[in-house]
Order: structure tokens, then C-alpha cells, then sequence
């Protein structure tokens, strides 16, 4: 028996994936006559939480972009960009704007109002009572600029790794444990 009568028959979305890797393939030449088969039981795996319509809007933003092939790094953050069900949170710049208005507009005396949870979460961190008198604002600045990035990216890295769980189909297993289950009940 040859090998090609022992390859299986494409999964539907395999089928999908093939017809994105067949793009992206055809816009680098030393893709174009290569086995698409690997790369795109990799994407099926690794890509299969993205809604297809953002997939193609990711895969034809890498492929103008860049010189080389686009890799699923590359794919999931052009589809992170790109999908509106995304919050868009404000660089830490905009959000340290976002604190020094609150500061005229509201000052000790209002409650401060933020544009998103991770901002609000950073100034209180700090104290708002200290972001308002504080006689080293430039300090402050810093501290704020630090922290706020360190919860971004650790708020960017836990989503990252419910994605990497949910795709790997451990999610409610792991879920399951941290509810006290057995490993028995979370599989039965």
C-alpha cells in the first residue's frame, strides 16, 4: 500500500485550515511546494478556539506583514488585535492619563471613574488618597507605569493559558479538581 492511500480523510475543519494554509503558502514561494499536511494539523490543534472569519482576517494581516511564513504566535496575536470581542485595554501611558484626570476631575473628594477594571485595579493598588496628595508625582508615575504593565501581562498570560488548556481539552478536568472532585467523578 502507498503512502498516499494511507493518509485519512480531512476533518471539516482541517478542510478550513487547509484552505488558509494554501493562502498563506501561495504568498511565500518557499512555501509553495511543501506537504501542507503538517502545518495544517498544527493550526487545526492550535488555532481551533479563533472563529474562522477572524482566523482569515489574522492569517491574510501576518501574511502582509511579514517576509516570512506566518507562524501560530504571529496568527493568534494578529487574531487577538483584530477580534472585536476583545477588550482593548489603554497602554500604560493612557492610563496613567486616565489617573491624572481622574485626579483633577474627582480628586479625594468623588469616587474616581476609569475606563476599564485593570486601570481602577492599578491606582488602588497604589491609594488613591496617596495618587492625590502626593508630593512625588513622579514617583508615583513610575510605580504606576510598573504595576500596571505587570497586571496586563499577567492578565494577558492567564487568558493565554485558558486557551491553551480549553484547546487541549483539560479545562474541566482542571476545573473539576479545583471544585474538590476526583479525577474518577470529573471523568465519569
Amino acid at each position: 500500500m502507498n503512502r498516499q492511500n494511507m493518509r485519512r480523510e480531512l476533518t471539516p475543519q482541517e478542510v478550513k485550515m487547509l484552505a488558509l494554509v494554501v493562502l498563506a503558502s501561495s504568498s511565500y514561494p518557499s512555501m509553495q511546494n511543501k506537504d501542507p499536511q503538517p502545518i495544517v494539523s498544527a493550526w487545526s490543534l492550535m488555532l481551533a478556539d479563533i472563529p474562522l472569519e477572524i482566523l482569515q482576517a489574522a492569517v491574510l494581516k501576518v501574511c502582509r506583514e511579514s517576509e516570512f511564513f506566518p507562524s501560530v504566535a504571529q496568527i493568534v496575536a494578529a487574531a487577538a488585535e483584530l477580534d472585536p470581542r476583545n477588550e482593548k485595554l489603554p497602554s500604560a501611558a493612557e492610563a496613567w492619563e486616565e489617573v491624572e484626570q481622574q485626579i483633577c476631575a474627582a480628586g479625594v473628594y468623588k469616587p474616581p471613574v476609569f475606563s476599564c477594571e485593570l486601570v481602577r485595579r492599578a491606582a488602588r493598588a497604589i491609594g488613591w488618597l496617596q495618587l492625590c496628595s502626593s508630593e512625588n508625582p513622579a514617583a508615583d508615575r513610575a510605580h504606576f507605569l510598573r504595576l500596571y504593565e505587570s497586571m496586563k501581562n499577567k492578565r494577558k498570560e492567564a487568558r493565554e493559558i485558558e486557551q491553551v488548556m480549553k484547546i487541549a481539552g483539560v479545562g474541566d478536568l482542571i476545573r473539576a479538581l479545583a471544585g474538590g472532585k476526583t479525577t474518577q467523578e470529573a471523568t465519569r
